[in-house]
């Protein structure tokens, strides 16, 4: 059976409706949806008014279940009282109330004992004998009353029912409200005020219009014949008592949909998905729901999540139909759609324009082809069952990831998604676009698909399109992704072009020999890999070459595990930069051993001749009298490879350093005591005279007493500029060896050179000529003599 196409006089003629208890409060007639009630009752007008009787106005479906003999509607229960109400006060106002009543007594209410109450007193004609006439007057009606105020003024109308929310809102609906417009109009908001004008000749043609040829028509289709099942009405009606944004989205889209099967000329798809049996409509409110319904919230709401889906799929769809990520990012519905910083979690709906995408039919009916073959997935799945299902959606090295394909619940809000996961969501759709769920194609597409979205550098809205561009492009081989990859076929997108290298080399391997697949998932989710693991089977000059995969692989488990090497110490960080032979493998290191340090030279082409020569290294040891390898004439440069690799600076420098000419600081940083100069004979000399710190006791003659020693048995100071303490004849004087070569004497906070006496200029030393610890010292020695010299002459400055 198809959907019957009905008007409501016909409907209930042959129908006693009964609203259920669970449905929530009629929702038209509430404050603050003046606008809708306006746009509703108009179009409701318009329709009578029009003199094509092949023109009829569209209700949308209404589905119902009959129970007891009574016709309970599942859904359209908003559209059914207010077309009641319309019917009631036209038969009011026409004089037909006595002969219509009986009828009109066909709609109630379940178990709301004041609602349907109120609703048999309303269909009683002596109740409105002084209200209305029937003697040909123009006005058709005797008092002069507004419809409301009678009625509330009624002896029979009991106080208590002022505050039943749903005859309120049907007293609202029929009288309207005084609320003006922002041009300080009324807004035509109720029954009563829209047939103000109206006559009792007219009143007359509106009833003969409604109960003969009705141009206003709905859709009727019950449950039971759809093979539907019964919680399903349960579930369809737990989603709160107000009318959500979702609601007002999906009647507008319902809509839209059967004005372009309508309209359009080609309207194949329209017609499709406007279809009453299998179309958007039914689905969205049937098989669709059952989806949500697993993820509701613990008050049974699940429109939130419900309508952050469908965006998010109709944002991923705009996306794919535009031409760049400019045009995107310039588009007014990707900034609606998108929501504040990419979290639609709090997404208004305020206008279907924002749903009108290039080709939504298109979109639309990828997304019926998802959701069914979705549904078809899940449908038999148990709670704990659907858990493990949860898992299938996630990384394989994070099965703790935050990432839902079907939101979820968080105390007052939903799963929000990240840029990296909005693509894997397209991923999901993309493959149930294109078929049914079967667990091996499955698994192995979201596996591929997570190792390229985790080595996208997505970090920006240009880079997650470009990402999910590649995923839509690779989605038409989702079941079969791994026949795909190793067959050579051209793939259009270059994002991620290294990574799409090593999948294809991967699935060559597991095609060639399917144990392969085991070992190599192993790898990929171990430590910090994240699904590349190129350093394993490529050479030192970056070819393919699986001939050292095991060597590498045992090495790797015990170079980075959880209590690998690589965190015990800078052993194996040392050990790598002894195999730097170019000083342009120093540019852009990060020297720290941070996994995400490790992980971009193990995956960059740049460092691959070094990675191999460590991961097939029997031993990790450092020479004693270890020399320079570099390929350089440059001393400096061999000194810094030698002063990285044969101390143990690296285990006590500031982390995330990166280096400049010789200096080692981290990439964010402003203070002094973050940098680290290096190659510099300063450090060695300095360490070969150090005493302590400045405020010691006890102080040694001839020794240095400096607060930026970073440790006693790591001979490397920190700061550009290194202040000290030069203890001569039991007196400590103070010195700078700045940055720029020089050494200057200071008092207290002043440097004597910048005094400008002839005195003065002798008390600063010339870095360059010190090479050796002896230099250092007879130099600050003169520069002392020097400086008391000074004092005989200037001695009102003398204090050092």
């Amino acid at each position: 059976m198809t959907g019957n196409k009905i008007t409501f006089w016909s409907f209930i003629q042959k129908n006693k409706i009964e609203i259920p208890i669970i449905q929530r409060d009629y929702a038209q007639g509430r404050l603050g949806k003046e606008y809708l009630r306006q746009g509703f009752l108009t179009n409701l007008k318009e329709a009578l008014d029009e003199e094509d009787d092949e023109k009829e106005l569209k209700l949308d479906f209404v589905y119902g279940s009959v129970e007891n003999g009574k016709l309970q509607p599942l859904d359209g229960q908003q559209r059914l009282t207010t077309l009641w109400l319309l019917h009631w006060y036209i038969a009011l106002r026409s004089g037909k109330l006595e002969e219509a009543g009986c009828i009109l007594k066909n709609f109630t209410y379940e178990t709301r004992v004041s609602s349907r109450e109120f609703c048999e007193h309303l269909c009683d004609e002596s109740n409105f004998s002084s209200f209305i006439c029937t003697d040909g007057k123009d006005s058709g009606r005797c008092s002069q009353m507004n419809i409301v105020d009678f009625i509330i003024g009624q002896t029979w109308f009991y106080s208590a029912w002022k505050q039943d929310p749903t005859i309120q809102s049907m007293l609202r609906m029929l009288g309207g409200t005084k609320i003006n417009n922002k041009k300080g109009e009324d807004i035509i908001d109720g029954i009563e005020e829209l047939f103000s004008n109206a006559s009792f000749e007219e009143m007359e043609s509106y009833w003969q219009k409604l109960t003969n040829n009705s141009p206003i028509v709905f859709y009727y289709l019950p449950l039971k014949e759809f093979g539907l099942s019964d919680d399903l009405y349960i579930k369809m009606n737990a989603r709160g008592k107000q009318l959500t944004m979702f609601e007002n989205f999906k009647a507008d889209l319902i809509g839209f949909i059967q004005g372009q099967a309508e309209s359009e000329q080609d309207n194949s798809k329209w017609k499709r998905l406007s279809n009453e049996a299998n179309g958007i409509a039914i689905k969205m409110d049937t098989t669709w729901t059952d989806i949500f319904w697993r993820n509701r919230s613990e008050s049974k709401r699940i429109d939130e999540i419900y309508f952050a889906f469908i965006n998010r799929y109709i944002l991923n769809s705009l996306i794919l139909g535009l031409n760049s990520a400019d045009v995107v990012e310039g588009n007014k519905n990707f900034c609606h759609l998108y929501g504040n910083k990419g979290n639609d979690t709090a997404l208004q709906y305020t206008s279907f324009e924002f749903y009108k995408i290039p080709s939504l039919e298109v979109a639309l009916e990828k997304l019926q082809t998802t959701l069914e073959n979705f549904h078809s997935f899940i449908s038999d799945k148990k709670e704990e069952a659907l858990k493990d299902i949860q898992k299938e959606f996630l990384p394989l090295w994070d099965k703790q990831d935050s990432f839902r394909f079907i939101p979820e619940y968080e105390d007052d809000t939903i799963t929000a998604l990240t840029q990296s996961q909005r693509v894997a969501f397209h991923a999901i759709c993309r493959y149930f676009e294109l078929g049914k769920y079967e667990k091996e194609s499955f698994n192995r597409w979201m596996r591929v698909v997570w190792n390229l979205v985790a080595n996208g550098n997505i970090n920006s809205i240009e880079s997650m399109i470009g990402s999910l561009r590649l995923i839509d492009e690779l989605g038409l081989h989702s079941h079969e992704i791994y026949g795909f990859l190793a067959s050579d076929e051209t793939i259009k997108s270059n994002v991620a072009s290294e990574q799409q290298n090593e999948e294809r080399e991967k699935a060559k391997k597991i095609i060639e020999d399917i144990n392969w697949e085991e070992i190599i998932v192993s790898a990929e989710k171990y430590a910090f890999f994240k699904g590349a693991v190129r350093f394993l089977f490529r050479n030192e000059n970056g070819e393919w070459n699986w001939r050292n995969f095991n060597r590498k692989w045992n090495n790797t488990q015990v170079f980075f595990g959880k209590e690998g090497a690589y965190q015990k110490d800078t052993m194996l960080l040392r050990y790598f930069i002894s195999k730097f032979m170019d000083w342009s493998l120093f540019e852009g290191m990060t020297f720290d051993n941070a996994g995400s340090s490790w992980r971009t030279v193990l995956l960059d082409k740049k460092w691959m001749k070094p990675i191999h020569e460590i991961l097939i290294s029997d031993n990790i040891e450092i020479e004693d009298n270890y020399q320079s390898v570099l390929m350089s004439s440059d001393n400096i440069q061999k000194r810094l490879q030698e002063d990285l690799v044969s101390t143990n600076l690296l285990d006590y420098i500031v982390s995330d350093c990166l280096l400049h000419n010789n200096v080692l600081y981290p990439s964010n940083a402003k203070a002094d005591w973050k940098k680290y100069v290096i190659a510099n004979k300063r450090n060695e000399i300095l360490s070969s005279l150090y005493g302590g710190k400045i405020l010691d006791n006890d102080k040694q003659e001839g020794k240095i007493y400096t607060n930026q020693k970073i440790e006693i048995n790591c001979d490397f100071f920190w700061g550009w500029n290194i202040q000290f303490e030069y203890v001569h004849k039991s007196f400590p004087y103070k010195f700078h060896w700045q940055s720029w070569g020089w050494i200057d004497m200071y008092e207290g906070d002043i440097r004597l050179i910048d005094k400008k006496t002839p005195f003065t200029d002798k008390l600063v030393i010339d870095a360059c000529l010190i090479n050796t610890t002896e230099d250092l010292t007879r130099e600050l020695e003169r520069c002392i003599n020097d400086y008391m010299e000074y004092k005989k002459v200037f001695v009102d400055n003398a204090i050092p």
